[in-house]
């Protein structure tokens, strides 16, 4: 009896090896960069872009985790990490958020797609909500992307194509003297490899609280940006919007239509179902 006793036993534990086997090969890590295709959120859809020293503002919600375990760049997934999802930017990317509500920042890493509301600019993970005084409802905030990080990231990409310009070997080169026949090595040094030097840039994520300025945001629903005044009146008649004229800098579209400004979430939301009635497809919210 015993005997038998012992062979279930044996074989309970051998199947939650094989179970515990099968959920850490689904969740295994390949962490990589991305932008990645267009994608149909909940509203609209996104169009994912490489851009670099991004300044922008609208509501954050708190991120759950992603089916699989794995976020859009290939990185498990963890509520306590720093990290958080956009909707367009390049994966990875370092960004600041500023809680406008009560001026608390903190630096994360962007990993994710989302949300999928175009009503919401950025989802954070539990322990960056926390970190930032967010509650369960949507919170006004800024996002400003670190350049410099980013960039370092995007160059770090194993998969861009890379120029090679007076190259050293691939392959180590024993060079002897003519002199006193003495040798020495050339090109990869002893345990280097081709790909070695070649791994992404994830930059490490403190949880480092820094304290800003804290604002009473406004929000405005801005319908879309245009070259030309003419077009811009066709959306904002359609709309009942209005027409701003923008000072930007270089490939920013003069002429911006807006609804607002609105005190409440639940105003900006309101409006913003009414904005993509009268064909605003691409209306979000922003905070000002």
């Amino acid at each position: 009896m015993k005997s038998v006793k012992a062979f279930v036993s044996f074989i309970a534990a051998g199947t939650g090896l094989a179970g515990c086997h099968h959920q850490e090969t689904a969740r295994q890590a390949s962490p990589h960069y991305v932008v990645g295709h267009a994608w149909q959120g909940s509203e609209s859809w996104f169009y994912p872009a490489e851009r670099f020293g991004v300044t922008e503002t609208g509501l954050a919600v708190i991120q759950t985790a992603p089916k699989g375990g794995l976020t859009a760049d290939g990185e498990i997934w963890s509520a306590q990490a720093m990290t958080g999802a956009h909707q367009t930017l390049q994966l990875p990317a370092i960004v600041s958020v500023r809680n406008l509500a009560n001026g608390r920042i903190v630096k994360i890493r962007l990993n994710d797609r989302g949300p999928a509301s175009a009503g919401r600019v950025l989802a954070v993970t539990p322990r960056v909500a926390t970190l930032l005084g967010m509650g369960n409802a949507p919170t006004p905030v800024e996002i400003i992307e670190d350049e410099t990080l980013s960039r370092q990231i995007a160059d770090s990409n194993p998969e861009a194509p890379k120029l090679d310009i007076a190259a050293a070997p691939r392959e180590a080169i024993v060079a002897q003297s003519l002199d006193d026949g003495s040798t020495r090595t050339l090109g990869m040094k002893s345990g280097d490899t081709q790909t070695g030097a070649r791994t992404l840039l994830l930059p490490e994520m403190p949880p480092t609280i820094m304290q800003g300025m804290a604002e009473a945001p406004l929000y405005r629903i801005e319908l879309g940006s245009f070259s030309g005044h003419a077009a811009a009146a066709r959306v904002a008649t359609q709309c009942g919007a209005e027409i701003t004229q923008e000072a930007g800098g270089a490939g920013t579209l003069p002429w911006l239509v807006s609804l607002g400004p609105f005190t409440t979430v639940p105003e900006a939301d309101r409006a913003l179902a009414q904005a993509r009635q009268c064909g605003g497809t691409g209306a979000h919210i922003v905070a000002k």
